[in-house]
């Protein structure tokens, strides 16, 4: 019953009745905040956020609601909008700071020249057929049914060369402990 008075003086602007719903739900709202992982600061700025929002959406209160449950919900959000807030700013920081640091170009030089190297090995040493196949599809853009026409081979044959090509590469990346190169090689071998 406090709770429906307290409100109907908010919708008419009196500030008593914030001040009585404050004093009931402002440790539980703190309390809520900590639990949900923030700090003894971060909580408190977000208790305030979550009255400067209660004090402005008055007008809109219903008294026949659920008080707490609506404290509950602006402080869920205002927690979420919060932590996205965090994310975007850590993002931002990352990024800068990748741009601050001196990329080592000789040595990314180097890692692809090897890279290279171990792929051309590992496609000399596939069967004849089987490195067209894959050479047909990865580097020279044909589809499996435009390589079994071109080999005069069965489309199901094109693709059994390409998985054993693919595992072939797979063991060799993977005994070489460069599968972690994930970008260039699966542009080029959909690994």
């Amino acid at each position: 019953m406090m709770c429906k008075k307290a409100i109907q003086m908010m919708k008419n602007d009196d500030q008593r009745g914030f001040d009585q719903l404050f004093e009931m739900y402002h440790k539980k709202i703190y309390f809520f905040c900590i639990k949900n992982g923030l700090n003894d600061e971060d909580s408190q700025e977000i208790v305030q956020e979550v009255f400067v929002k209660f004090w402005g959406s008055r007008k809109n209160l219903d008294p026949s609601k659920n008080i707490q449950s609506y404290l509950y919900t602006i402080a869920k959000n205002t927690m979420l909008d919060e932590f996205k807030r965090r994310i975007k700013q850590k993002a931002a920081e990352d990024y800068q700071l990748r741009l601050l640091q001196p990329e080592n170009h000789t040595q990314n030089s180097v890692n692809y020249n090897e890279l290279q190297e171990i792929i051309a090995e590992t496609l000399r040493n596939l069967p004849e057929k089987r490195r067209l196949v894959f050479e047909l599809s990865r580097y020279r853009g044909f589809s499996n049914k435009e390589i079994a026409i071109e080999m005069g081979i069965s489309v199901k044959t094109v693709e059994a060369h390409l998985t054993l090509a693919l595992q072939s590469f797979r063991t060799v990346f993977k005994r070489a402990e460069i599968i972690g190169i994930t970008g260039l090689l699966y542009s080029v071998f959909c690994i």
